[in-house]
């Protein structure tokens, strides 16, 4: 029977996250994130080519993931067969702010990259989870994404908790605004939830529930297969060209500030 090495999750704060880490994130997010689409090309002036990978390097990754002191990484690693190294498998970049509506911090998954040979084990949920976890009086937490499976994953971090489409309506646009994510801060939210569809869609079954315009124009021929087998189950609607999900759910964390907890204990006090 073989060996197979336990999985590590390891929370790295702002301040700590180095070259050298970044670099094995680099590394990761290269060579498993994904490629760019047809339209890619149209809108980048031939810059980006159809079928290549999507490649981020170190300076562009610290300038788009690591935009205050607030941000954070979780890692997922493994030992090495090879030369006993810790190998990294999957990572999550984060952040959090004050969220005021609903008295607490809310937190966003900035990038969630998982190596594909650990796909479908339960790091993607194991590293949110994490990510929840590390900050206090949590209320909130949000992603956009292209992949349902990081949708799901999202999910399962907040114990299976369903998708609702009124909690995003309600609060996803001040959440984004309220984390200051600097990718993030020109773009637009889409879809029937938001009272707001795209322009030029004419079959009412193209029509978006809650998506991010995002013009990050990756490949999503993976992602329409798996959207098929899900069909009614999902609910984010269909993905257009250039967009992603977007989706925020109401959670908590494991760790209470002692003025939150203060509080609860006089709430509950006779």
């Amino acid at each position: 029977m073989a060996f197979v090495s336990p999985i590590s999750y390891t929370c790295i704060r702002y301040s700590l996250l180095t070259d050298r880490i970044l670099e094995k994130c680099s590394t990761l997010f290269n060579n498993n994130y994904g490629i760019w689409s047809n339209d890619a090309s149209l809108h980048s002036n031939n810059a980006l080519q159809a079928g290549s990978r999507v490649k981020l390097g170190v300076k562009r990754l610290r300038e788009m993931m690591l935009f205050n002191d607030l941000c954070f990484l979780v890692m997922a690693e493994i030992c090495s067969s090879d030369n006993d190294q810790l190998e990294l498998i999957g990572h999550a970049f984060c952040t959090y702010a004050k969220y005021d509506r609903l008295n607490g911090n809310a937190v966003w998954i900035t990038q969630l990259v998982v190596s594909s040979s650990y796909r479908g084990r339960g790091v993607a949920g194991n590293l949110l989870s994490m990510a929840k976890n590390n900050v206090e009086d949590v209320v909130a937490i949000g992603l956009v994404s292209s992949h349902p499976y990081a949708v799901m994953a999202l999910s399962n971090a907040c114990n299976r908790i369903p998708i609702d489409l009124k909690f995003i309506a309600d609060h996803a646009k001040d959440i984004i605004q309220a984390c200051n994510i600097p990718y993030l801060s020109h773009t637009q939210v889409i879809g029937s939830i938001f009272d707001k569809q795209p322009l030029h869609i004419i079959d009412i079954n193209q029509q978006p529930v809650s998506l991010n315009k995002t013009d990050f124009f990756v490949d999503h021929k993976e992602v329409l297969v798996i959207l098929k087998d899900l069909h009614e189950k999902w609910i984010l609607g269909p993905l257009l060209e250039g967009h992603e999900f977007l989706v925020v759910l109401p959670t908590t964390s494991v760790l209470r500030s002692k003025t939150s907890s203060s509080r609860s204990s006089s709430d509950n006090s006779p």
